[in-house]
């Protein structure tokens, strides 16, 4: 199915620059910024949206769906276009990052990850501001604007910097917090340095890059898959790397671990003991 991953990749590229342009020159300009109503919700700290995340969807949406029929769509802003009953679902996520784009802190991504069932098959994830495209798809190895990736070599907790992924305001909060307290305790004590930034995609952009050593999912992304499909399977095809969704006794859902397979086994001790 290579060849068909080729044009998807390279379309999904192509609608990724185009649109980090428009992006790009919002960011500049806080002003320009449109703030929208999301459902019922009015913008707020939590979970802002902008005029802007509804047009890079649509982007996406209209001129992918247009070129690859057989595309089902996963949106997160427009989610009755929702479409999961063909073989390969495109997942997308405009501007991941939005509460920090809002406050113009330059730190958020655009995302388009495609799954064959359970499996990530494809990923783009594009920073519009430093202009760094990873892309990576099965059969074509993960690459950062043009030239390939491979994950660290780092294979201790003690010498490893590790993206965690929290968040206090989604599923199974107050079931699953101390565990998840607990959790991040002991990777905190064990390992060199852990960062809780939020940006799951773009995090494992730079594990699939070798820049961080790993990533862990601490809450589950099963609400909002669209935040890390993408990274998923740019970590899965960059050179040495390992993804997991780790099933944890007694937590709702999996788990996803990522970097080299030494380490994603260090982590996978720490979490399942």
């Amino acid at each position: 199915m290579a060849p068909q991953y080729e044009a998807l990749l390279k379309e999904i590229q192509r609608i990724a620059v185009e649109e980090g342009g428009i992006v790009s020159r919002a960011f500049h300009d806080p002003a320009s910024i449109d703030f929208i109503m999301k459902g019922d919700d009015v913008h707020n700290d939590t979970e802002p949206v902008t005029a802007l995340d509804l047009h890079v969807e649509d982007a996406f949406h209209t001129q992918l769906k247009k070129k690859f029929p057989e595309l089902g769509f996963y949106l997160e802003e427009r989610p009755e276009n929702n479409d999961d009953s063909k073989e390969l679902t495109c997942y997308i996520d405009p501007i991941d990052g939005t509460k920090y784009f809002s406050k113009n802190i330059p730190m958020f991504s655009m995302m388009v990850g495609i799954m064959r069932g359970d499996e990530p098959v494809l990923g783009v994830v594009y920073n519009p501001l430093t202009k760094q495209l990873y892309a990576g798809a099965e059969g074509i190895p993960t690459t950062m604007n043009g030239k390939p990736v491979s994950v660290s070599t780092t294979e201790t907790l003690e010498a490893a910097i590790i993206s965690l992924d929290m968040s206090s305001h989604k599923e199974h909060w107050e079931e699953e917090k101390n565990w998840m307290n607990k959790k991040i305790t002991e990777l905190n004590t064990q390992a060199k340095r852990i960062r809780l930034w939020g940006l799951g995609g773009l995090s494992l952009a730079w594990v699939a890059t070798g820049g961080i050593d790993a990533y862990v999912d601490m809450w589950g992304h099963k609400g909002k898959i669209f935040d890390i499909v993408a990274g998923k399977a740019l970590v899965k095809y960059a050179a040495g790397g390992t993804v997991i969704d780790l099933e944890v006794p007694g937590i709702a859902e999996p788990r996803c671990v990522a970097g080299n397979k030494k380490l994603v086994e260090k982590i996978r001790e720490v979490l399942m003991s």
